[in-house]
């Protein structure tokens, strides 16, 4: 596989768009897992009334957004750390600290990887197995940390929707701990888990000092566009460390203004969890009707699907949802995925009809 190939990601309407004559409005993209609410109301206002915060620099320090992520977290602004999505900070962790040898369980969100080999990383990875449901059991990640500098746990996984509970979390991190290996724990999905304050591993980073955890307005708070993330850690060598490679000003002021905004916007919250949970319900038991197709049981807002048709691969299936003005994302070139992989997001109910009407009827235009 090419690079390349290997590190493309969903969401690209602008190029399907430009290939099949399509308008880019009229695509409804199913590749990339945004919340289906769209941005916050409170966050879009924000962004208009603040339009001539243009002529301004952001806070270098960004001190208000911090403060709203503190109180939104629980968890002391000196900790947090603010960027251009999370994946600057994926970027700054590795180029930052330079862990020797990575651990990755796959198949994950690729950027990881690019990150680590940019840095001058050695990438090892562990093969989740699509028998056991893609679930990582502690045991065995542990079994492969022998000579392992750093761990990146992806939690909820994507492309596979399985979250780690939080109590095998924090075993395989104090055995990190105990050995010296850093842990980068990716919670961009984390938000649209029902079991969300029982799961994630912030709790963990008062105890232990080798952790950083991860999170972005990208997919819950359906800002992509905006590139606003933040990662959370009381390690004062990481934060540092980050500190000392971040180029100011990454984060604008409009996205910083939005930021504050979205967090403080409890209604829409609580909206988006609802409609998810309801919607990944309905999606799951809709697609374990059709005969061909094998979803995967997910706590996140997108659902990875396995297709039993051997005459149908995932870049046919993508093919010929085109039509239907469908973007779905195929997953083949995820590590340890084949080409009968694709991921779908959880839509509204509406767009989530049409979905599985248009796959329906794709089976049936190839017999």
């Amino acid at each position: 596989m090419s690079l390349m190939k290997k590190f493309t990601h969903g969401g690209n309407i602008y190029k399907v768009a430009k290939e099949y004559g399509m308008e880019e409005e009229k695509i409804l993209d199913f590749s990339a897992n945004i919340n289906p609410l769209g941005p916050s109301p409170l966050a879009v206002e924000s962004i208009i009334n603040n339009l001539s915060l243009q002529q301004c620099y952001p806070d270098p320090d960004y001190c208000e957004l911090r403060n709203e992520i503190s109180k939104y977290l629980n968890v002391a602004s000196d900790y947090i750390i603010v960027g251009n999505g999370a994946t600057e900070l994926i970027y700054l962790f590795f180029r930052s600290m330079r862990p020797r040898k990575v651990l990755i369980p796959v198949p994950t969100f690729s950027e990881y990887e690019r990150a680590a080999r940019l840095a001058g990383c050695e990438i090892c990875y562990l093969p989740l197995n699509e028998e056991d449901g893609f679930s990582l059991s502690p045991q065995r990640l542990v079994q492969n940390l022998e000579g392992v500098s750093a761990l990146v746990l992806c939690n909820p996984n994507n492309p596979t929707g399985v979250v780690l509970p939080r109590n095998e979390v924090e075993e395989v991190v104090k055995f990190c701990n105990r050995r010296g290996i850093l842990v980068l724990i990716d919670e961009a999905f984390m938000e649209f888990v029902h079991e969300m304050d029982c799961l994630t591993a912030i709790d963990l980073l008062d105890e232990f000092r080798n952790v950083m955890v991860v999170r972005a307005f990208t997919k819950f708070f359906g800002m992509p566009g905006v590139r606003l993330g933040y990662g959370i850690t009381k390690s004062a060598e990481i934060l540092e460390g980050i500190r000392s490679f971040k180029e100011p000003w990454s984060v604008n002021v409009l996205a910083a203004v939005a930021g504050v905004a979205a967090l403080k916007d409890e209604d829409y919250i609580q909206k988006s969890k609802a409609i998810i949970q309801r919607e990944r319900k309905y999606l799951l038991e809709e697609l374990s009707k059709i005969g061909w197709l094998k979803p995967f049981e997910t706590k996140a807002n997108f659902i990875l699907i396995k297709i039993l048709d051997e005459n149908i691969s995932s870049s046919d299936l993508r093919m010929k949802l085109f039509p239907h003005g469908i973007l779905i994302r195929d997953a083949s070139n995820f590590v340890g995925l084949s080409d009968r992989f694709i991921r779908v997001a959880v839509k509204d109910r509406r767009s989530n009809d049409i979905l599985i009407s248009a796959l329906k009827r794709c089976r049936e235009e190839t017999q």
